[in-house]
């Protein structure tokens, strides 16, 4: 029995590295896929940080960047490291790392503009809730933050401690499609990791511990936006992480069309259409 299961655990990796490889073989110049590159443009104030999902990159958020653009709004949407190229790249990230980047893009981009507005998807909203606690954020914007994953009965308890008890037999696990979007339409358009590695989920727990707790000092104006469909990131955890919040402006979009990636799901052009009207005050 004992190998037998040895026998599956081998295949089952050795399936996965060649997935892997073949993302590999996709690298463009400096070691990133030209598809994941950071994204900016220099416009009018203010200027607006993004900051992509686990597993994610500035795709994540281009159906918005596109709306900024196309209103000659200044945006910086940032790679964090360990992603854009493969994920073999993200194993031994650390939390630290990603806040390191973050931190560093609001900093360049406050430099040189007096308000900057901040929005996170998934982890990265995570990310976004921590800098607004610490920083001078005019305006915040949450999508689909994560915090946990959602738990399911069938998963024995929290994914994340199944994660990292596992990862010295299961290095990296693929993920059944590219992302979680209901749209086929928007899910035909997305690209992201196809896999992810076991150990940099404990990475990724220990953000969205960081982010509940900091999220107590957050005092500007915010904008939170989650589906009650989202298979991803806890619905309920999101709520009860935002009526936390002392923010005396703040306004909680619910969506039930949608799974997790809203910006391309079916949901996406109200989405955006709520976040350009809170960054901007007018209709697009």
């Amino acid at each position: 029995m004992a190998y037998r299961l040895l026998l599956i655990l081998l295949i089952f990796n050795i399936n996965i590295n060649k997935s892997i490889s073949g993302e590999n073989n996709c690298r463009g110049k400096n070691n990133i896929r030209q598809v994941f590159s950071e994204l900016h443009h220099d416009g009018k104030p203010p200027a607006v940080l993004l900051i992509h999902g686990f597993g994610g990159s500035p795709v994540d958020l281009k159906p918005l960047t596109d709306a900024l653009e196309k209103s000659d709004y200044a945006f910086h949407s940032i790679l964090l490291p360990g992603h854009g190229t493969t994920p073999k790249d993200l194993k031994d990230i650390t939390a630290h790392e990603w806040l390191e980047k973050s931190f560093s893009a609001y900093e360049s981009l406050k430099q040189e503009y007096n308000e900057v507005a901040v929005v996170g998807f998934s982890m990265g909203g995570a990310i976004a809730l921590i800098i607004a606690a610490e920083k001078d954020v005019s305006k915040l914007v949450l999508i689909s933050p994560y915090f946990k994953v959602k738990e399911k009965w069938y998963y024995f308890g929290q994914p994340e401690i199944w994660a990292n008890r596992l990862r010295k037999i299961i290095p990296f696990v693929n993920k059944p499609k590219a992302g979680q979007i209901n749209d086929p339409a928007g899910l035909k358009r997305y690209i992201a990791y196809r896999s992810f590695p076991t150990k940099s989920v404990g990475e990724l727990l220990k953000i969205g511990s960081m982010a509940k707790e900091k999220g107590k000092n957050v005092t500007c104006e915010t904008l939170w936006i989650h589906s009650k469909g989202d298979i991803a990131a806890d619905f309920q955890l999101s709520k009860e992480t935002y009526k936390s919040i002392p923010a005396k402006k703040k306004q909680f979009v619910e969506y039930n069309k949608s799974n997790h990636i809203i910006l391309y799901d079916y949901d996406c052009n109200d989405a955006i259409n709520n976040i350009m009207v809170f960054l901007n005050g007018c209709k697009e």
